[in-house]
């Protein structure tokens, strides 16, 4: 669902349709992360309730009415990026102390964190233009969502492909934090969770139940008499 919103927001036109799409997309992911957290049923009901309340103020601003502008609707997308990723880390937790071991869902859903951190970066991008008095992209290039998206992305992977750069020194400074963060995570938290994919907490490699039975011995009971000798 993750991919889909970035897919979604990267291919979609700048205009408010696309951005109330985008917003109900993020809610989406943040009610999936929390029922993958082991949400009870009350928690489930008072979020969706708030993300019915935050898509309804966000519909109200992006059609002009208030005008408060787009601000508070990226300020709203923000906060439900930001929210995701606890719900997916409860999971994990949880996930971790069921299993007793890295699964290909725990490397899943640390892969989810970081595309997550992508999105979370675009739209402070595109807020610092929103409440800043001039473009974030050098020569005056006022971005669009689908620009923010692509040079957050390519900023979080060091490609750095040259024909988006940050203006300010606020813009530079995010991008250099952007790019330090991606670095960090993928070489220490998605290295230790593919390094010990499928191995228990004792460092061996943690196999199905039904493999380790296999060929297994019965016990006899203590004191049974020895079987007939052949």
């Amino acid at each position: 669902m993750i991919a889909g919103a970035l897919i979604f927001q990267m291919a979609a036109p700048n205009t408010e349709i696309a951005r109330l799409v985008t917003i109900g997309l993020q809610g989406a992911v943040v009610l999936v992360s929390l029922n993958v957290a082991g949400a009870d049923a009350r928690l489930m009901q008072a979020a969706t309730v708030a993300l019915v309340a935050l898509f309804g103020l966000s519909t109200i601003t992006l059609v002009g009415f208030g005008g408060v502008g787009p601000a508070i609707p990226r300020i709203i997308s923000l906060a439900l990026v930001l929210l995701a990723p606890i719900g997916i880390a409860a999971g994990l937790r949880r996930e971790l102390r069921e299993d007793r071991r890295v699964t290909l869902e725990t490397v899943f859903g640390g892969l989810c964190l970081y595309l997550l951190l992508g999105l979370a970066f675009a739209f402070a991008f595109n807020l610092t233009e929103d409440l800043g008095d001039k473009a974030f992209f050098t020569n005056g290039i006022e971005g669009t969502s689908n620009d923010f998206l692509y040079f957050s992305l390519s900023t979080l992977t060091t490609t750095g492909y040259g024909d988006f750069t940050a203006a300010t020194e606020f813009g530079r400074a995010l991008s250099v934090t952007e790019a330090l963060a991606g670095q960090i995570y993928l070489v220490t938290v998605v290295a230790l969770l593919v390094s010990n994919l499928g191995r228990d907490r004792s460092g061996r490699l943690a196999l199905p139940a039904e493999r380790r039975l296999e060929g297994a011995p019965e016990s006899e009971p203590p004191g049974s008499p020895p079987g007939p000798a052949a």
